[in-house]
């Protein structure tokens, strides 16, 4: 990358003469996340190792840490939980909305199994190759082997998202996919008795 401007940066020290810098990066290539160990020398800290990951799998990377916790945990290195259910029950699935949350309450009313933005797929790649742009589907219903993408939000993130599903489907044509519109939704919630303007507003994300 060239021209990077720090945007963040955090350290920690790692060893005796050791220390980890995770930072993020603004370049032409877009935004990056920047992991680098140093080896603090006489006069100066040497680089041993640098990696940079694109923001856009940020998704991922969030995934994989959980599941490492679970295995520490499930191991007995995790402090704060005797193993991996332990730290499993402490979790909550973070909804990004209240639409999400009355939308799994009514798989888990008939017994559909889901689960919650479980993949980032990338969508939109640089001349260099980097992933430029991601998209995370809010539900997969495996049973029916289909992801689901709610959007009940202004018609100008609407917009953003209605782009993001067809790059999708242009990239992955065989993974079944449904939007449900603010309309769709809300006359779900009418069906099942659930007040609309409970449900509360998107934030845009994915």
């Amino acid at each position: 990358m060239s021209a990077e401007v720090s945007i963040f940066e955090k350290k920690f020290t790692i060893g005796a003469n050791k220390e980890a810098t995770v930072s993020l990066l603004e370049s032409k290539q877009g935004l990056f996340l920047q992991l680098q160990t140093l080896k603090n020398g006489d006069n100066d800290a040497v680089v041993e190792s640098k990696t940079s990951i694109p923001v856009a799998l940020l998704p991922e990377m969030k995934r994989a840490i959980n599941e490492i916790e679970t295995i520490l945990s499930d191991r007995g290195e995790h402090d704060d939980y005797d193993n991996a259910q332990a730290y499993q029950l402490s979790r909550t699935v973070p909804f990004a909305n209240e639409s999400e949350q009355e939308f799994a309450r009514i798989l888990d009313f008939y017994k559909i199994s889901w689960e919650y933005e479980p993949t980032t797929f990338p969508i939109a790649w640089d001349e260099e190759g980097y992933v430029r742009e991601s998209f995370t589907p809010d539900f997969y219903l495996p049973d029916y082997g289909i992801f689901i993408e709610l959007t009940t939000m202004k018609q100008s993130l609407v917009t953003k998202k209605n782009r993001k599903v067809r790059l999708f489907e242009q990239h992955y044509p065989d993974i079944p996919i449904k939007l449900f519109y603010g309309k769709d939704y809300k006359a779900l919630l009418v069906k099942f008795g659930i007040p609309a303007d409970n449900t509360g507003a998107d934030r845009p994300k994915k």
